[in-house]
């Protein structure tokens, strides 16, 4: 039994199984079937390509989107950074500012988010952001507190350059110490030394923090 290929510009005649069922499920010759196939698996994996992007471009503000590797203070610390595999044990940038710690940072959550792992952002913005959760409802900064220990990585940039309202503090030492505990690694930036941090946060906090 044959068919004509419903693809106008191909137009072939085809043989197909005397079924009239199965020719009601076939409406392109194998040329065709297999060509729009693979124009859809292509469109799809477009989408999702996509998608992912716009899922990148929703978590990395633009200024450190378009880094170039070459054009940063130490390239070769970059190339260090970018080697860290993800495992349970994370990543410090310490040092000065315009060093380019958060550009290598960001270049790396780029990589980790890449292979599939879900990324969060603690910045400069966090203690704001959490106070308007708690300003919902303690189960709203509850859930706030849960997303960020829970993520694959989280990556704290420079968060204790702002001044550390109790309630605040409380929050990031739950989300560190849970994260730590479940062996789920942290990438920071931190200008401070353990012994400046922990003077600028509560003793009990401080001491942890700063490994004393």
């Amino acid at each position: 039994m044959t068919k004509t290929c419903k693809n106008e510009d191909c137009a072939m005649q085809f043989d197909i199984p005397d079924t009239p069922f199965l020719s009601r499920l076939i409406p392109f010759c194998p040329n065709c079937a297999s060509k729009r196939q693979e124009a859809a698996i292509k469109a799809e994996l477009a989408r999702v390509n996509q998608e992912r992007e716009d899922r990148w471009k929703a978590i990395c503000p633009p200024a450190y989107r378009e880094t170039q590797i070459e054009k940063l203070p130490n390239p070769d610390k970059a190339s260090d950074v970018l080697a860290w595999n993800y495992g349970p044990t994370g990543l410090l940038l310490h040092g000065g500012t315009r060093r380019g710690k958060s550009r290598c940072a960001w270049l790396l959550l780029r990589k980790v988010f890449d292979a599939g792992k879900s990324v969060r952002v603690l910045d400069s913005m966090a203690g704001f952001d959490y106070t308007a959760s708690y300003a919902v409802s303690p189960g709203e900064a509850q859930a706030w507190v849960n997303g960020y220990s829970r993520c694959g990585l989280l990556f704290l940039d420079d968060i204790f350059k702002a001044k550390l309202t109790d309630s605040f503090e409380s929050a990031i030492f739950a989300i560190v110490d849970h994260r730590l505990s479940h062996k789920l690694p942290i990438l920071a930036t931190l200008n401070d030394t353990g012994e400046t941090l922990g003077t600028r946060m509560s003793a009990d906090r401080g001491d942890a923090f700063s490994g004393e």
